[in-house]
């Protein structure tokens, strides 16, 4: 991991966050989403009930359906504990631009007030730092090359749960590969 993402672990302030979503283009918005402590504590996690129905292309990914989703409640009732549990951290996901994008995408859909998550938190990807770590140029456009979630693990020796693409299970891995790329930092030696 570059020294800015390991500056930031090293300041010991940090959460995890993961999302599932209902799509990858708009319209889309959360249908899951989870924060996880530096320990792997779990603060948040959580189905949500979406506006739109899930598409089953979605939930060939993630496993989600209307059904499973229809008693959760709805992202305005989850964003204030959200944004309470990120107040003032760093602030951890695995392709961070991504996610970001579908709150404000899931704010939309339920006609909320427009929040800049980047003035809640410091919001860190952990996708470009271990395409960096990991070194490997794009053969056309010259720069890192992102890794899956899954690959990225595979390619550091670390375990996941038999499926990821939940997202207690995908911020669980996040938090393993930070670990696994960044062993010698303290923090590590005491938890996980």
């Amino acid at each position: 991991m570059n020294q800015s993402f390991r500056a930031m672990l090293a300041r010991d302030n940090f959460v995890v966050v993961d999302t599932e979503t209902t799509g990858l283009e708009r319209p889309a918005e959360i249908v899951q989403i989870a924060v996880i402590g530096k320990h792997g504590d779990i603060l948040l996690d959580t189905l949500i009930k979406p506006k739109m129905k899930i598409p089953l292309a979605a939930t060939q990914v993630h496993g989600l359906t209307d059904e499973i989703c229809q008693d959760a409640p709805i992202w305005p009732f989850i964003r204030p504990e959200f944004l309470n549990l990120i107040a003032g951290k760093d602030v951890i996901v695995y392709n961070a631009t991504y996610d970001r994008k579908l709150m404000h995408w899931s704010d939309e859909m339920w006609e909320d007030v427009h929040i800049d998550y980047k003035q809640s938190a410091s919001w860190h990807c952990a996708m470009e730092a271990y395409a960096e770590y990991h070194g490997e140029r794009h053969p056309f456009y010259g720069s890192y090359t992102w890794q899956r979630l899954a690959v990225a693990c595979q390619q550091m020796g670390v375990e996941t749960a038999d499926k990821l693409h939940s997202a207690l299970a995908d911020a669980l891995a996040t938090l393993m590969l930070c670990e696994a790329c960044t062993k010698d930092l303290p923090i590590w030696r005491s938890g996980l």
